[in-house]
């Protein structure tokens, strides 16, 4: 009876023994990072792809939590001593929260760095390991401040970058308002005679204009697509940048890629919109719009420049008409003389 105790209280020895080797030997957290690489936390060391980091080295802990199209992922960047060990593209955000409790709870040398969840990606500062270096190390600190990671450190974060886009478009709705307004007040003004009679002072252009042509307007104006597909950057709508000049005669656009030139007597339509000016002609197809900076003062001198133009072109058909009229009176006295003459030639001479 003693023999057969001894030996069943052997085995139960043997039991607990191989279970605490197998309770050690497995890990507490597995997972798969980046492209494949497999991570496993024990608990006195972790193992990525085959490298093995002891967790008293253990200094800072900085795990940030991403979500891009609706599906979550995670990133923890562990530091031991000067070594940087990144784990990134981890869809199991479970396995690393647990992985980060863990950490807290049996390294208290460690340090919690908290970072938003929507931070850029940083830098690449560590280079690319081959398979040859399973592990993701970093470079020391020292050697981490390179000119890419000091620009994306001193660049505008996605808060600074949405509150200068809501003051430029309320900057810009604050102008159009004050423009419109502006316009408004002038034309009801009384005992004051019409903006259209007002002189436009002529521009300089860098073209050379036809005999007797003058420009009265001249500015930095880019040339868009209006009717783009839906989802298109801000980028695919610009056609080409260049120079929009008002004469009074025609509008000349001249561009890096193309020139346009349109005579007033083609013009259909003009559209004022937010930012630009859309133009129709006879001839065109679509709209072309122009963006610039001032629309409503381009518009204002083009209707200046319209109004002018129809004058000049009454006076001159009235003109025209006049002095086929004249032309008419002048020749019709002649005209009956010669009548005349023909009708006493053709009579016959009686004696």
């Amino acid at each position: 009876m003693d023999v057969e105790k001894r030996s069943e209280r052997g085995r139960n020895q043997v039991d607990a023994a191989e279970w605490a080797e197998q309770s050690l030997s497995l890990p507490i957290v597995e997972g798969t990072c980046g492209w494949g690489r497999l991570f496993q936390l024990y608990p006195d060391h972790l193992r990525v792809h085959g490298a093995v980091y002891e967790l008293r080295h253990l200094t800072q802990i900085r795990p940030i939590y991403r979500s891009l199209l609706g599906l979550p992922s995670a990133r923890l960047e562990l530091t031991f001593g000067q070594q940087r060990v990144i784990l990134r593209g981890i869809a199991a955000v479970e396995d690393v929260r647990k992985m980060v409790d863990y950490l807290l709870r049996t390294c208290p040398q460690a340090r919690l760095l908290a970072t938003s969840g929507h931070e850029p990606e940083p830098a690449p500062i560590e280079s690319e390991r081959t398979s040859a270096d399973p592990a993701e190390t970093a470079a020391p600190a020292t050697e981490r401040e390179t000119p890419t990671a000091l620009m994306r450190a001193l660049a505008p974060t996605g808060w600074q970058m949405a509150r200068r886009e809501l003051l430029q478009r309320r900057q810009a709705r604050l102008q159009e308002e004050r423009e419109r307004r502006q316009e408004i007040t002038l034309s009801r003004q009384h005992g004051r005679r019409s903006p259209l009679k007002d002189p436009l002072p002529p521009v300089q252009v860098p073209v050379r204009l036809a005999f007797g042509e003058r420009a009265y307007y001249c500015c930095q104006a880019t040339l868009c697509n209006e009717q783009l597909r839906p989802f298109a950057p801000p980028e695919e709508a610009v056609r080409d940048h260049g120079l929009l000049i008002l004469t009074d005669r025609r509008l000349i656009y001249l561009g890096r890629r193309c020139q346009i030139l349109l005579g007033y007597d083609h013009l259909l339509q003009v559209i004022r919109q937010r930012n630009g000016v859309a133009f129709l002609a006879d001839h065109w197809r679509r709209r072309e719009l122009f963006t610039m900076r001032r629309p409503l003062e381009c518009v204002l001198c083009l209707e200046k420049l319209l109004w002018r133009f129809q004058q000049e072109r009454q006076l001159s058909t009235l003109m025209s008409v006049e002095l086929e009229e004249q032309g008419e009176e002048e020749t019709s006295p002649n005209h009956e003389a010669s009548q005349r003459e023909r009708r006493v030639g053709s009579e016959p001479v009686t004696r």
